[in-house]
């Protein structure tokens, strides 16, 4: 917990369910009606400020701002004025109804990369107001309210979770101009983005890419690191020109593997999209079966010539713009004619003498797997040889494409275990 939303705690502090359906009175302390809901607007930063209440008077629901509120307590709700707006209440922009809209709703605990449920919502009074500061996800939350004569206290500090480590999912509220916002996502690696994704409802992980969209690489890196049932039911939301626009972002073999998802009819069109570049990539991938070493390489790597120093090797790994990280640790030494010598792990680079040339390398690994290599064949050559990458060659041993450990392991991971960590990523 913050120490901000310690502070804010050392004052006086409410659950949302001590408020709902309290008794709204008047000064005098007579009844007038019953509260039905707490108003905040996310858009504030921080701690989301309360501006009013949903009250029922009279079989009429009202607007109750919060300068007209005297005093909160559990149960009672006290106004500080005789008259009230008996207009109706009608939803503003940007509004949020705490227990409409996020109570019992799935929300993204953001410091933890995960999804929780919020069983209460905690309230905090501050010099400028009460304030939106916390969130129980704790079953006690959910028993409170539901079971008959159970006592609502408010939970210990270390059970409730910081407002500011919280981003709700807007998509459902009927306000207009409420949107995820992409920097708390921004804080997440796409891994730990793609986990919330695969845990969310559809129309939650939807609103959960819609954020990151405003973000052409990261959009790409979380569905690279999607499933595959996931990366299609997605990409089939897209049009023809917006999934050739994100297939041009993702890792060659990753779009190559995902376009092979898509349905026959679909294929061409995208491809004919997209740069003609990258475009060309995929339709050579395609060419081979993704379960074979062809399948599996990018075309992306960092390759030199036999007689280049190790010098000139290490600038042509810092200045690699489109080489996919997994890949930027081996370098690969080839011929004149692009025939594959070796390959050198980054860090005997590094090490090396600077005008040494990388054949001479005492730690080179000779050769690589061949584009019809199965899976088995190139994890038994990555693992004798302690490769995190192998290079792939054609019929004349000319180095086309190269596979990763990463690749590798995405390959090996039992389906179990990828259930199993879905699983965990959400409450």
């Amino acid at each position: 917990m913050s120490a901000d939303l310690r502070q804010t705690q050392t004052a006086m502090s409410l659950l949302l369910s001590q408020l709902v359906h309290s008794a709204v009175v008047n000064p005098a302390g007579d009844r007038l009606g019953r509260v039905e809901d707490v108003i905040v607007r996310l858009a504030d930063s921080g701690y989301p400020r309360v501006s009013g209440f949903k009250v029922r008077i009279g079989g009429r629901d009202l607007f109750v701002p919060e300068q007209l509120v005297l005093r909160l307590e559990p149960g009672r709700v006290q106004l500080q004025g005789q008259t009230l707006d008996l207009g109706r209440f009608e939803r503003r922009p940007g509004e949020v109804l705490l227990r409409e809209d996020v109570l019992d709703r799935r929300l993204i605990h953001v410091a933890a990369g995960r999804l929780v449920h919020a069983n209460d919502l905690v309230l905090a009074e501050s010099d400028t107001g009460w304030r939106l500061v916390g969130v129980d996800p704790s079953p006690r939350g959910i028993v409170q309210r539901l079971l008959p004569g159970q006592r609502r206290d408010l939970p210990p500090p270390e059970a409730i979770l910081d407002w500011s480590e919280i981003q709700p999912f807007v998509g459902h509220v009927p306000s207009a101009g409420l949107l995820m916002p992409l920097g708390p996502l921004k804080r997440l690696h796409p891994a730990q983005i793609a986990d919330l994704v695969e845990g969310a409802s559809h129309e939650q992980g939807e609103e959960i890419i819609e954020a990151v969209e405003a973000d052409p690489e990261l959009t790409a890196d979380v569905f690279e690191e999607l499933e595959p049932e996931h990366q299609v039911e997605f990409l089939e939301a897209r049009t023809d020109s917006e999934a050739a626009e994100l297939l041009a972002h993702m890792a060659p073999d990753d779009a190559a593997d995902l376009l092979n998802e898509l349905d026959q009819t679909r294929r061409r069109p995208v491809l004919e999209l997209m740069p003609a570049a990258e475009g060309q990539k995929l339709r050579n991938l395609l060419q081979h079966n993704p379960s074979t070493a062809g399948g599996m390489m990018s075309p992306d790597f960092i390759a030199v010539e036999r007689g280049t120093t190790l010098e000139s090797a290490l600038e042509r790994v810092r200045s690699a713009e489109d080489v996919p990280s997994p890949l930027l640790g081996s370098v690969f030494v080839t011929d004149v004619g692009g025939r594959l010598v070796g390959t050198v792990g980054i860090a005997d680079v590094v090490r090396g003498d600077p005008f040494q040339s990388v054949e001479d390398l005492p730690q080179l690994v000779t050769g690589g797997v061949p584009l019809n290599a199965d899976l088995q064949d190139v994890a038994l050559k990555m693992t004798d040889f302690n490769l995190v990458a192998v290079g792939v060659t054609d019929e004349e041993d000319r180095l086309i494409g190269a596979i990763s450990v990463d690749d590798l392991l995405e390959s090996l991971v039992p389906e179990e275990w990828r259930r199993r960590a879905e699983a965990s990523s959400s409450d």
